[in-house]
């Protein structure tokens, strides 16, 4: 999953996300899919996370 910087736009209600609340101009870093043009405005792209897998390797 992708996480984007995020900054609630102003005129818009105080967001909830995660359990918390977010007021105007506050920033949060969120999942691209929970994304909405009206609400949030773009901080920064970042973070991909990525999973990595242990290997062993034999000698």
């Amino acid at each position: 999953m992708t996480k984007i910087k995020v900054k609630v736009k102003e005129g818009v209600f105080p967001v909830r996300y995660d359990g918390e609340r977010f007021s105007v101009g506050e920033e949060l870093t969120i999942e691209d899919k929970h994304f909405n043009e009206l609400i949030f405005e773009k901080v920064e792209e970042s973070k991909k996370t990525t999973r990595t897998t242990k290997t062993s390797e034999s000698e």
